[in-house]
């Protein structure tokens, strides 16, 4: 598997932005993830990706147990796989257990994406290719 990005859990997404782009990064258009309750946008600078992540509004959302306990922090590595269910079916074989299911994931047009987590690394993201 290939790293496709680092996830950063982010309060406010336009100010971490602005931020980002003090650092050199460029960054695509705002998506909002009606599904998972989260804005997301990613940035690229010299071949790195980021993806930043903050709540959409009030409610559950996969960032806010970061945000609560830690603040802005980077939470994830998301990896690239050819065969996502074979993949899976990889990493609980070594430990890993499945957080979020596989679901298809707007900010990647659609391409399932499935959270897992081992107690020793702590949590990934795999996306189909």
């Amino acid at each position: 598997m290939r790293i496709d990005h680092i996830g950063y859990a982010v309060k406010n997404i336009e100010k971490a932005r602005q931020d980002f782009e003090l650092l050199g990064y460029k960054f695509e258009e705002l998506i909002e993830d009606m599904d998972r309750n989260i804005y997301i946008q990613f940035g690229q600078k010299d071949g790195y990706r980021i993806e930043l992540v903050s709540p959409l509004k009030t409610g559950p959302n996969p960032v806010d147990t970061y945000l609560a306990t830690i603040g802005n922090t980077p939470y994830h590595i998301c990896y690239c796989s050819d065969d996502l269910d074979m993949e899976i079916k990889n990493l609980e074989n070594q430990r890993y257990k499945v957080i979020i299911p596989a679901k298809e994931a707007i900010a990647f047009g659609g391409r399932r994406v499935v959270f897992m987590i081992n107690k020793n690394i702590g949590m990934i993201e795999v996306v189909e290719e």
